[in-house]
Parts: structure tokens; C-alpha cells; sequence
């Protein structure tokens, strides 16, 4: 966990881009000739831990660990660059403000159990079992709001791309929209793509995040919640 904290972002965001790396296999554009992982969620992770050993351990602080190694879940998973950049905020602000920085343990569970829920959603949900969704025309491809884990409620839908100057008949790529940002003004809410879909483990499904993700969507979320915590100690 400590060692991501050191990598230059630039490194990490170059690696996943470079898709035909040997170290990042299902983090192909279009998914994997063979998709199924033979070990759970929380397997997938610690394997994977170039891209999520710190995912791996705030789903454990959060008490979420047999819940990805047992339960049936989608799990639209963010990279461990989300959580870096998270705490570089919260840091900063703290610097601000005159206050000692934190890390990773120093958060709560219950802050780790809130955020991480919003990228829960119960049953197995493969990338073709979501509508179209198109942000220029939602009126046409609305997707479809969905209740996540704990409550919280996303947009996900199918962005079909164009292709050679033919509308739609390119890549579907999945996109996850905090919906209820700004209910009137859909383009106004913060989304995000999904860099690599169905990969299956034996307990679900995980959509992978693009690398650059603000944690909980909301810029300041996080950090307002955290410190929230931190104060209340």
C-alpha cells in the first residue's frame, strides 16, 4: 500500500493507457477473449495490486471484505489513483488550515464504508444488461437510475461510440453519472467511464474506473466528510 503512494501519477496514468502491456491483461478496451477470474472480488484485488492494492484496503477497513469474497455484487471499482488523489486533497486542505496531515488509517471505517457503497450494486450486472445512454440526447437514451449499495443513486448506461464517421455502431462503453449533482441539468453532473467491463469473478462482476476519478464523484466530498471525522475525534 505505502509504495503507491509514492508513484508518480503520470507513470500510472501512461500504464493504463498502454493497453497491450503484459502486467495490465483485462485492461483492454472491449474486454478479454476470456473474462472469468477464478477467485472472488476480493481475490481479483489483492492479485491485482498494481492497480487496486489500495482499493484493497479501505474495502477491508470498511468492513467490506466478506462481502466481496462471498456475496453476489457488480463492483464498479476504482484504481488506487482515486484514493491518492483523495488524500492529496485532503491533505492539501489540511495544510491550509494548519493541521497535521493524515493517511489511510487515520480515516474512519464508516467514511471508507459511505463512499465505497457507491460503486456496490447487488447481483451480477454485466455491461450488456444496461441500456443505451447517450448525455446529448438523454431524452432519447435516458439510461436508468440505479440504487446502490447503501442507497445512493447512480445513472449507468451504455455510451455507443461512433466509428468511422457512422453514428453508434462503435465501442459501448459503460458510464456512471451522480445524477442527483444537478437533477435539472443532466450534462452538469460528474460521470465517469469505465476503462475495462466484465471482468467476472466467481462472486460477481467488476467494471473497472478510467484511472483519473474523483472518489465519490463530488470534487470536496471527500474531504469534507473526512474532516468531519478527523475533528470529531
Amino acid at each position: 500500500m505505502k509504495k503507491f503512494l509514492l508513484w508518480p501519477l503520470a507513470m500510472i496514468g501512461m500504464v493504463l493507457l498502454l493497453q497491450a502491456c503484459k502486467k495490465n491483461d483485462y485492461y483492454v478496451d472491449g474486454g478479454l477473449a476470456n473474462p472469468k477470474y477464478k477467485g472472488t472480488i476480493y481475490d481479483y484485488l489483492t492479485e491485482k495490486s498494481y492497480y487496486f492494492d489500495t482499493i484493497r484496503y479501505i474495502v477491508e477497513k470498511a468492513g467490506l471484505k466478506d462481502m466481496l469474497s462471498t456475496d453476489t455484487v457488480t463492483f464498479f471499482a476504482p484504481t488506487d489513483d482515486a484514493i491518492k488523489d483523495a488524500m492529496n486533497l485532503l491533505n492539501r486542505t489540511r495544510y491550509q488550515n494548519v493541521e497535521d496531515s493524515v493517511y489511510l488509517p487515520d480515516i474512519g471505517p464508516e467514511v471508507w464504508r459511505r463512499f465505497l457503497g457507491m460503486y456496490i450494486m447487488k447481483g451480477k450486472r454485466l455491461a450488456a444488461s444496461f441500456p443505451r445512454m447517450n448525455p446529448d440526447n438523454i431524452a432519447a437514451y435516458p439510461g436508468i437510475n440505479y440504487v446502490m449499495l447503501d442507497g445512493y443513486i447512480l445513472n449507468i448506461g451504455l455510451i455507443y461510440e461512433n466509428y468511422k464517421g457512422v453514428e453508434a455502431v462503435g465501442a459501448r462503453i459503460l458510464n456512471l453519472t451522480d445524477v442527483t449533482y444537478d437533477p435539472a441539468v443532466f450534462r452538469n453532473n460528474p460521470s465517469i467511464r469505465v476503462a475495462s467491463s466484465d471482468i467476472q469473478p466467481v462472486n460477481g462482476v467488476i467494471h473497472a474506473l478510467k484511472n483519473k476519478h474523483v472518489f465519490g464523484f463530488r470534487e470536496g466530498e471527500f474531504v469534507r466528510v473526512a474532516q468531519d471525522y478527523l475533528r470529531s475525534k
